[in-house]
This record gives structure tokens, C-alpha cells and sequence, in this order.
């Protein structure tokens, strides 16, 4: 089964196999760090979800779907959570989209290797 993402209630292209990465990325307290001892202190203060993804090669219209998704400053972005198993909706932003062409068949780019990180606001 395919991996299914919407960003702005819009479906993205599929991710290539082993294309998307899921994490959780920690935000500590500012008085976080590692004491003389080694001993690591502070707080996490909240949890932020983070996909990165990398596409099947993408068509020109497949591509300009997924840059209008990413291209306001933030968005809804629905997927599964490997926490819960069950789709969740998540504010996010976009990193830097990659858009490297592949080639041009009868005049019209193929994008491969497709990238983008999503990031929760």
C-alpha cells in the first residue's frame, strides 16, 4: 500500500520505496546540555514532527502539484503516524524543495529524485 500524504487536502505523488522518513525531533529547554560529568540536564519541552521525502520520478504536472503545495509559508499536511497508526493532520512549512530534471521527452521535463522536507511549525 502506498504511502498517502496530503498537503492542503491535495494527494501527493507517491514517495519512492523507502522514500518517506517519519521522525520526531525533541525540543529541549534552553538550560539543556551535559554537565562537568557527562551527565545530560534539562527538559523537553515539546515534539515536532518532521517528514522527509523523495518522490517517484514526477511528470510536469505532477511536479507543479507538489511545489503549489509547499509554496505557502504554512500548511496542513495529513499522514500516518507510526505513533498511533492512524492518519493525523499537522501544521507545517517546507524546507528547500530539490526539482533535479532527468530529462526532456517531447519537450516536457521528467523529475527524478524529488525532494522536500516538511518540518512542524
Amino acid at each position: 500500500m502506498a504511502a498517502s500524504i496530503t498537503i492542503g487536502g491535495v494527494a501527493m505523488p507517491e514517495p519512492k520505496l523507502n522514500g518517506l522518513k517519519i521522525s520526531r525531533n525533541k525540543i529541549w529547554s534552553k538550560n539543556a546540555g551535559r554537565g562537568a560529568d557527562g551527565t545530560m540536564t534539562g527538559d523537553i519541552i515539546d515534539r515536532k514532527w518532521k517528514l522527509e521525502i523523495e518522490f517517484l520520478p514526477l511528470t510536469d504536472a505532477q511536479m507543479a502539484t507538489v511545489e503549489a503545495a509547499v509554496e505557502p509559508a504554512f500548511f496542513n499536511v495529513t499522514f500516518r503516524s507510526p505513533k498511533t497508526g492512524k492518519n493525523i493532520t499537522v501544521n507545517m512549512y517546507a524546507g528547500d524543495l530539490t526539482c533535479p530534471v532527468y530529462t526532456y521527452v517531447g519537450g516536457k521535463p521528467r523529475y527524478v529524485g524529488v525532494t522536500v522536507n516538511l518540518i512542524e511549525k
